[in-house]
C-alpha cells in the first residue's frame, strides 16, 4: 500500500539563475515555504546582470526544454510569445542546420522550440516563480556553506551582500544546489564529513562573440535560426537566432587557436568563413545594435553525482552544477528544465528519500544522451583535449555517415534533429528504421 510521503517544511534554493527558478517551481508544490537565495541584485527589466556575463549571447530553448518549463509552469511558453518570443514552426522547418560540412534536409520532427532571448525567458520566469505563493526570492545573498547533522542537511549558512554581513542560518529541509558550473560541491560536501562527486572535463577552450543586428524581411530564407556547426575541416562556426523585437543575435566561435575578431570587418570575414557562410548575409547593409561582446568558455564538465554512496539526506544539484556543456549546442536551460521535473517527481513521489536514492540518478540519465552529443562532436575538433575511446572512435564514424545521409534523406534527417535537439536519445540513430538507410545510402561513405 502506497503512502504520500510527508509534505516538506522548508526548501533552500542556493542560485536564482534558470536552472533554480525552476527547481523553484517544481518543489513548490511539495513544500510550506521556498526560499531562492541569489547573490546578485535582480534587475526589474530583462536586463545583464553580474552573475550571467553568457546570457547576452546566443541561448535557444530547444523543445525538451518548452514542455518541460510548460509543464512546470503551464502556460510559461505563451507568456513569452506574448512578452515577443517565436514559438512556432517545426525546428526541422524553420531553421537551418548546418551540420558535419553540410545542410540537413527540411524535416518533420514533430517539435518546436522558442526563439527566446536568455534575459527576456529569464526575466519571465523570474515573474512566474515570484508569483508563487510558497516561494520567496532573495536578491544580493551569498551562501557560504551547509549545516549537517547525522549525514542529513539542515539548512545554509547565508550572509546579506547589501547589509549587514553577518552569517546567518537557514534551515532547510532540502538545499537545492543550483550554483551553476562553478559549483560548490567540492568545499560544501567535504565540510560536512561528505565525498565530493568525481569530475569529467573536456579541455574546448572556445571562444566566441555575439552581436545583435535588426532583422530584415527575407532574412535567410525568412527562417528562424540558423546553426552552422564546427567540423574537424572548419572548427569555426555560427548560431543566429532571430528573437524578440525583430533582433537577430548572432555568435560566431572557434575553437583552438582560431581567432575571433571584434570589430566589424573582422566579424564579416569569421561569418564568410564558417560553413554556413549566409549568416554573413545578416551583416549585409546594417549596422550592429551594440559593439560585439566577447566570451570565453574552457572547458566541459560533468559531476558523477549518481555514483556518491555517502550523498546526505537533503542535498540535491541541478543544472550546470551537474553538468556545464558546449554552450554552441544550446543544452543547458533545456537540461536545467528537465531535471528541475524530475527533482519535482521525487519529491513529490517519495519526499527525500527518492531525492537521494532516485534524483541523481534521473539527472544523470537526461544528461547522458546531451553529454554523449557534445561530446562526441567535440573530440573530433583540433585542439580539443579529453579521454577518446574506441567506441568513440566507431561511432563517430557512423554519426558523421548519418550526417551526410541527412543532407538528403528526410527521415535520416529528423531522427538527427530529434536527437539534436534532446526530445530522442542518441541510441534512437541506430533503430533499424535509421541505420537501414544510413547503411544502404549511397555515397554517403
Amino acid at each position: 500500500m502506497s503512502t504520500t510521503p510527508a509534505r516538506l517544511g522548508t526548501v533552500v534554493v542556493a542560485g536564482g539563475s534558470v536552472a533554480g527558478l525552476l527547481s523553484a517551481a517544481a518543489v513548490s508544490r511539495h513544500a510550506d515555504r521556498v526560499v531562492v537565495l541569489e547573490r546578485d541584485f535582480l534587475p526589474d527589466t530583462p536586463a545583464p546582470r553580474p552573475g550571467t556575463p553568457q546570457a547576452i549571447h546566443t541561448h535557444g530553448l530547444l523543445p525538451s526544454g518548452r514542455f518541460a518549463m510548460d509543464a512546470l509552469l503551464p502556460g510559461f511558453t505563451d507568456a513569452l510569445v506574448e512578452a515577443g518570443a517565436h514559438a512556432d514552426g517545426d525546428v526541422g522547418i524553420v531553421g537551418r542546420w548546418w551540420v558535419g560540412g553540410g545542410l540537413v534536409a527540411e524535416c518533420e520532427t514533430g517539435a518546436g522550440g522558442v526563439a527566446v532571448s536568455r534575459l527576456l525567458l529569464e526575466h519571465t520566469l523570474r515573474s512566474r516563480v515570484a508569483a508563487l505563493p510558497t516561494v520567496e526570492i532573495r536578491t544580493a545573498t551569498d551562501v557560504a556553506r551547509l549545516t549537517a547533522h547525522d549525514g542529513r542537511v539542515t539548512g545554509v549558512v547565508a550572509r546579506d551582500r547589501d547589509a549587514d554581513p553577518a552569517e546567518r542560518v537557514i534551515e532547510s529541509d532540502l538545499v537545492v544546489d543550483a550554483t551553476g558550473r562553478a559549483g560548490r560541491a567540492h568545499r560544501w560536501l567535504p565540510a560536512i564529513g561528505a565525498t565530493p562527486p568525481d569530475e569529467e572535463r573536456i579541455e574546448i577552450g572556445i571562444r566566441y562573440v555575439t552581436t545583435h543586428v535588426k532583422a530584415v524581411d527575407g532574412d535567410v530564407g525568412d527562417r528562424m535560426f540558423v546553426i552552422s556547426a564546427a567540423t574537424p575541416e572548419v572548427p569555426r562556426g555560427a548560431v543566429a537566432i532571430r528573437q524578440e523585437d525583430a533582433t537577430w543575435t548572432l555568435t560566431l566561435f572557434a575553437y583552438g587557436d582560431e581567432p575571433v575578431p571584434l570589430d566589424a570587418d573582422g566579424l564579416r570575414r569569421a561569418a564568410e568563413n564558417v560553413v554556413a557562410a549566409e549568416v554573413a548575409t545578416l551583416l549585409d547593409d546594417r549596422e550592429p545594435l551594440h559593439d560585439a561582446l566577447a566570451y570565453r568558455f574552457p572547458d566541459c564538465r560533468r559531476r558523477a553525482f549518481e555514483r556518491l554512496r555517502d550523498l546526505p539526506f537533503g542535498y540535491a544539484a541541478v543544472g550546470d552544477a551537474i553538468c556545464s556543456l558546449d554552450p554552441t549546442f544550446g543544452h543547458g536551460m533545456s537540461l536545467a528544465a528537465m531535471q528541475a521535473v524530475a527533482l519535482g517527481r521525487a519529491v513529490g513521489s517519495g519526499g527525500l528519500d527518492e531525492v537521494r536514492a532516485r534524483y541523481p540518478r534521473e539527472a544523470a540519465r537526461i544528461v547522458d544522451g546531451a553529454w554523449t552529443i557534445v561530446r562526441g562532436a567535440d573530440l573530433q575538433l583540433p585542439g580539443v583535449v579529453g579521454t577518446q575511446t574506441r567506441a568513440d572512435v566507431l561511432i563517430g564514424r557512423y554519426v558523421r555517415r548519418l550526417q551526410r545521409v541527412a543532407r538528403r534523406d528526410p527521415v535520416v534527417a529528423a531522427a538527427l534533429l530529434r536527437v539534436t535537439a534532446l526530445v530522442a536519445r542518441p541510441e534512437s540513430l541506430l533503430a533499424p528504421h535509421v541505420a537501414a538507410r544510413v547503411l544502404a545510402s549511397r555515397g554517403a561513405r
